[in-house]
């Protein structure tokens, strides 16, 4: 029988009811089984979702990369034939040599600043015979002939007074056939040594003079240098046709053994004598004028090495030479020669020669 409940019936307990027990316990267990399954199978089972439909990967398989798909072959083109030219390659022009100067002789005449401001200057080397004209521009004393713009010039009051001379030079130049020489004293110049640029100095410290008074300036001094560089460029510029330097090494007579041996004269004067030549030589040549050398027959010969100045640098750096009139018998042109010095009869002027150039 059943048993009663709260309200007095009886629950009833049919016969099959054991059998209906078991076989929910069956279905619960078994669908905690499917659970479990389909759990683990999320987690082990890769699922991949692509435009063609799902794709499951299974942790078993040994699966290779898809191979990438084939490329797009590009559709052929006719064939075209293409020459190739090479470029000729492009000759470079054969560079024009500088024609080499042509030295004619000359017969040189000196004047003064006074003939040229006056205008008979032309007049007396006609007189004289001679085609070339030669004046002092700066003088021994280190005056200047005309109005230099060199800041150097103004500062040793070494300017003229006036521009009446450069006047003179331009007109002649502009009007005349005349070869025209400016002879310019180039160390020997007392107002660069007192003013102490590039100053010689003695053994006991003093300013050096000369036999004459006279003091010296340095051709290492890299100032006096470019105030002589640019003073021979503006006489270039004023229409001269050659600078003429004088005193332009060290210098070679007086009592030159009590000389200081130091950086402004060395041991081998030679070096920054032959510096200042081939420098000026360049500068000039880019302005149309030549440089020229006046020297001693002593150095010429070699029996004086106290200026610097030598057979080789004078052949090498000068287009003329100037020497005096030969007292010791010497051959000038011969000693240049052997030194590489070409055409001297045009380029050694000796004064008071009777052929070649000459000069009074």
């Amino acid at each position: 029988m059943g048993r009663k409940n709260q309200y007095g019936y009886q629950e009833y307990r049919g016969r099959g009811g054991g059998r209906g027990r078991a076989v929910l316990l069956f279905i619960i267990a078994l669908l905690a089984v499917l659970l479990a399954a389909g759990t683990a199978f999320y987690l082990l089972v890769d699922i991949e979702y692509t435009p063609n439909g799902m794709v499951i990967h299974w942790p078993w398989a040994q699966e290779s990369e898809a191979p990438p798909p084939p490329p797009t072959q590009p559709p052929e083109l006719p064939s075209v034939a293409v020459e190739v030219v090479e470029p000729s390659p492009s000759a470079e022009p054969t560079p024009t040599p500088t024609p080499e100067p042509v030295y004619e002789p000359i017969a040189a005449v000196t004047v003064t600043t006074a003939q040229l401001r006056d205008g008979s200057a032309a007049q007396a080397v006609a007189a004289a015979g001679g085609n070339a004209l030669v004046v002092e521009m700066k003088g021994v004393k280190g005056r200047l002939a005309w109005q230099s713009q060199a800041e150097l010039a103004a500062a040793l009051w070494a300017n003229a007074a006036d521009d009446l001379t450069a006047q003179a030079v331009r007109e002649l130049a502009a009007n005349t056939d005349l070869y025209l020489v400016a002879r310019v004293q180039c160390f020997r110049d007392p107002l660069m040594s007192s003013g102490w640029v590039g100053s010689l100095m003695t053994r006991g410290g003093n300013l050096w003079h000369d036999a004459q008074g006279v003091g010296w300036s340095s051709p290492a001094s890299r100032e006096a240098a470019d105030y002589l560089s640019q003073l021979c460029l503006e006489l270039a510029e004023m229409g001269f046709d050659e600078i003429l330097l004088d005193s332009a090494g060290y210098p070679d007579s007086g009592e030159v053994n009590v000389l200081a041996v130091n950086d402004n004269r060395p041991e081998d004067r030679t070096v920054p004598v032959a510096a200042f030549w081939a420098r000026l030589s360049e500068e000039l040549k880019e302005k149309g004028a030549a440089l020229s050398v006046q020297t001693t027959e002593d150095a010429l010969r070699g029996d004086n090495a106290f200026s610097g100045v030598t057979t080789a640098s004078l052949a090498q750096y000068a287009a003329r030479v100037w020497l005096p009139a030969p007292v010791k018998g010497s051959d000038y042109a011969a000693i240049l020669e052997g030194a590489g010095l070409d055409n001297t009869a045009a380029r050694v002027v000796v004064k008071n020669a009777v052929s070649g150039s000459w000069y009074k």
